[in-house]
């Protein structure tokens, strides 16, 4: 912003503030956008079910936890868990996803560029919820939404939206070995190491919808679309270490999933500002 610079000091200050003010007001305004997510490098979610008195802690009260139910839609193992086991329908899933992309925009402005060895992180962390966070259609409490790029947190900031920190390191075992790969997020480190199996098949469309509240005092419906060129299932082992609660509710599911590991294609998130209080 540009100020007309006038001799009179009073009237100096009073456009000086005035400017100020309404850049403020400006900044507290949540407002729509599509982010689009170039060169996907991989993208991989960490799949539980979450004990319900567990789950609970993690969200408000107010929250309408949806129940495994038969399955539908999660991954196998998880799917099998709850045939096997009945009583497992009425944990809640949840669902730690990270993705890795060499570029993110919005109208062609670029919000966050990725670097050779160091791609742009986005990654969510979420409770499946019947119209979650108040928001109609949502079907997924978002309750960690993440990057590692501060320049991608400005711009989330600037539309009334947070992302909070994570940290990711993989390490590559010596001797062609699987890579040991570390993440800490939302208080918790996770720590797995695995590898892709099986030919690469075609990727699924997915969408995700997130209801999620803002710093801004607003609740959003984060929409989440991905058509991934390939899709890949993932072996491992993973190990948790924490004490709050969703390191518990990842500890005590009676099983956990990693992957699929999808790479390539197209992916968007649509943020749309549902409540303004």
């Amino acid at each position: 912003m540009k100020l007309a610079w006038i001799r009179v000091p009073g009237v100096v200050a009073m456009i000086a503030a005035c400017g100020a003010d309404s850049l403020a007001a400006q900044a507290q305004l949540p407002h729509d956008a599509t982010w689009t997510l170039e060169g996907s490098r991989g993208g991989y979610c960490i799949w539980y079910l979450a004990d319900p008195d567990l789950a609970r802690k993690l969200v408000p009260s107010s929250t309408v936890l949806a129940p495994a139910g038969t399955g539908a839609g999660l991954p196998v193992l998880l799917a099998s868990t709850i045939r096997e086991e009945p009583r497992f329908a009425q944990w809640i899933p949840g669902a730690i996803c990270i993705g890795f992309y060499q570029r993110i925009s919005s109208e062609s402005h670029t919000l966050a560029e990725g670097k050779e060895n160091r791609p742009v992180i986005v990654a969510t962390n979420a409770l499946a919820a019947l119209n979650a966070h108040g928001v109609e259609g949502a079907t997924e409490y978002l309750i960690d939404f993440m990057t590692d790029n501060r320049s991608l947190a400005n711009a989330a900031d600037r539309i009334g939206v947070d992302m909070s920190g994570l940290e990711y390191l993989s390490r590559i075992r010596m001797e062609g070995g699987d890579p040991n790969v570390t993440i800490t997020v939302a208080g918790l480190q996770i720590n797995w190491s695995g590898h892709p199996i099986a030919d690469s098949s075609v990727g699924k469309t997915r969408s995700v919808s997130f209801g999620y509240g803002g710093p801004k005092s607003a609740n959003w419906l984060v929409q989440f679309t991905a058509t991934p060129a390939t899709s890949r299932m993932i072996v491992g082992n993973l190990s948790v270490s924490g004490g709050n609660s969703l390191a518990k509710a990842l500890r005590g599911s009676p099983a956990r999933a990693i992957g699929p590991l999808e790479k390539g294609g197209t992916a968007t998130l649509a943020f749309h500002a549902v409540t303004r209080k």
